[in-house]
């Protein structure tokens, strides 16, 4: 699989932030056309890559969104909720939405970060005294409301 290249990571990543493509283009000293077209080949490898972690993870896919880079699904083999999120700064990444111990899990530190990580690029800010999974069952519940893959509650 191949990741985008640093430029369209980054033209990727400012599309998502809503910036105009002439602003990209006036930052980069590029074209217009140039900016949608690694726009649009961002997204095309986005869109592989979070297919292939669902393939490889025999993920049922429920919802793709390449323009936030992002893909909910369901793993029979855990029987669980999974999340698989591309970022340009941590790559791709399959969260398992369970219930963990995170108390005495060795990897506390690197879910803590990703879940940072992903916080800060998703714009949400997140509550710094719960563990990563009431931390990450938070953030996607944002997440899927943002992208109205979840009806808001009445």
């Amino acid at each position: 699989m191949v990741y985008p290249t640093k430029q369209q990571a980054f033209i990727w990543l400012k599309r998502r932030q809503n910036v105009r493509p002439y602003k990209i283009a006036d930052e980069l000293n590029v074209s217009r056309p140039f900016v949608s077209k690694a726009q649009r080949i961002a997204e095309e490898r986005i869109d592989k890559l979070l297919r292939h972690a669902a393939s490889i993870n025999r993920i049922k896919i429920r919802h793709i969104d390449t323009r936030y880079g992002i893909a909910a699904g369901f793993c029979p083999a855990y029987g669980m909720e999974t999340y698989i999120l591309y970022s340009p700064k941590i790559g791709v990444q399959t969260w398992f939405n369970h219930e963990g111990e995170c108390g005495t899990c060795d990897h506390i530190n690197q879910c803590v970060d990703t879940l940072q990580q992903l916080a800060e690029e998703w714009e949400i800010p997140i509550p710094d005294d719960r563990p990563p999974t009431d931390l990450s069952t938070y953030l996607f519940d944002k997440i899927t409301r943002r992208l109205k893959w979840v009806k808001e509650k009445e």
